[in-house]
């Protein structure tokens, strides 16, 4: 449509100039010793129109002669952009495929030519690794540190990672140790230093790291919670002082105390330093406001200096939990402790009513015999002992 337009512009303007060249008679006469010279006015404008169309199309051919050299170098340049994309595109593509070796080779072809030099480096020492090649893993990823500056935080998390992916877990600790003197807060950093400390169950570095996790929001609640669970567990299992394993408890967090697991080892702990009335102090205050089968089991078997007490702190649950094979058991052993035979055996027959077990059965049994029974003492072993071989 433009061209149309300059089209009858063109026409438009040859028409008026040829109408203005009829009705002009008029001349222009040169004159130089000895020449003299005398043109149509009409015939001249056209000598010096052409003239200046020559002159225009001369200058801008020396113009674009002078550029010719530089519009060349950036042509190369472009092509050769445009093949390292090529073959980082493809590199990229084969590496997603697993095709390691042909990956490593496209992402090292025409680097020197890569507007990110790092993302090639990077991904070619991915691929060396994938093929077992540590040095030549370790090569690239000097290589990638050179081509950007400030990529120390990228370089190292990578080299981090692949350490990990092969088990170099002492190797990949020094590389995070090193990240970590540079990025001390960075997110991924903890996490690799959190899954690293837990495989070679350093508990007191785990430990270190926890009130940053919980400041920076690294897990959810509930991954968070197992994690401090696991840490605190196996710090009291290694406590080697009672007081070493109270300073843990007093100041861990109020959501990890309620853990049950947590809360199991502690009491453990307390028996294992003869605290018993302690532990079943601790097991008390807990079950009276989260139930769990097995701390109500531990409750049973702690041996504490006032028999009758412990009794009743358990009976104050039947209520709640009557229908609860597990508590009646350990009411029925608590009975037996305290020699009330005929709760005793209430308790276990109402137990072995709910969910028969060999050991309340053969704990049945005892108390028999105990009562002079043997015949029914015997039927309890009988049934204990075919329960066990199904």
């Amino acid at each position: 449509m433009k061209w149309l337009v300059k089209v009858l512009i063109v026409v438009v303007v040859a028409v008026l100039l040829s109408l203005l060249a009829i009705e002009d008679t008029g001349y222009v006469l040169i004159s130089r010793t000895p020449w003299v010279v005398e043109l149509s006015l009409t015939f001249f404008a056209l000598i010096i129109a052409a003239g200046f169309v020559v002159f225009y199309m001369t200058l801008r051919f020396i113009s674009n002669s002078w550029g010719i050299s530089g519009r060349l170098r950036e042509w190369r340049l472009h092509r050769r952009h445009m093949l390292a994309r090529k073959s980082l595109n493809q590199g990229l593509l084969e590496l997603a495929q697993r095709n390691w070796k042909k990956s490593e080779k496209l992402l090292i072809k025409n680097i020197e030519d890569s507007e990110s030099p790092l993302i090639n480096y990077l991904a070619a020492a991915s691929a060396a690794q994938e093929q077992g090649a540590d040095k030549r893993r370790d090569d690239l990823l000097s290589l990638a540190h050179e081509s950007t500056p400030g990529s120390d935080v990228a370089v190292s998390l990578t080299q981090a990672d692949l350490q990990l992916r092969h088990g170099q877990l002492e190797q990949a600790l020094a590389t995070l140790m090193h990240c970590r003197t540079i990025a001390p807060k960075h997110p991924h950093v903890l996490k690799l230093l959190i899954r690293i400390y837990s495989e070679l169950q350093d508990w007191n570095r785990l430990h270190e790291l926890l009130p940053l996790v919980r400041k920076n929001k690294l897990f959810n609640i509930e991954e968070q919670m197992n994690l401090e669970s696991s840490v605190y567990v196996a710090l009291l299992e290694n406590a080697t002082q009672l007081e070493e394993a109270q300073e843990y408890w007093s100041n861990m967090p109020k959501p990890v105390r309620s853990n049950a697991l947590v809360l199991q080892q502690y009491v453990q702990k307390n028996l294992e330093y003869g605290e018993n009335d302690q532990a079943i102090e601790l097991l008390y205050k807990y079950l009276a406001k989260n139930w769990d089968r097995d701390l109500v089991k531990l409750y049973g078997q702690v041996q504490g200096s006032d028999k009758v007490k412990q009794l009743t702190w358990a009976e104050q649950w039947q209520q709640q939990h009557s229908d609860d094979h597990v508590l009646l058991d350990v009411l029925a052993r608590l009975a037996v402790r305290n020699e009330l035979w005929g709760k005793a055996r209430a308790w276990f027959e109402a137990s072995l009513g709910i969910l028969p077990t060999a050991a309340s059965y053969r704990a049945l049994g005892d108390l028999l015999e105990t009562l002079n029974e043997p015949k029914q003492a015997a039927d309890c072993y009988r049934k204990g002992l075919q329960l066990l071989s199904e």
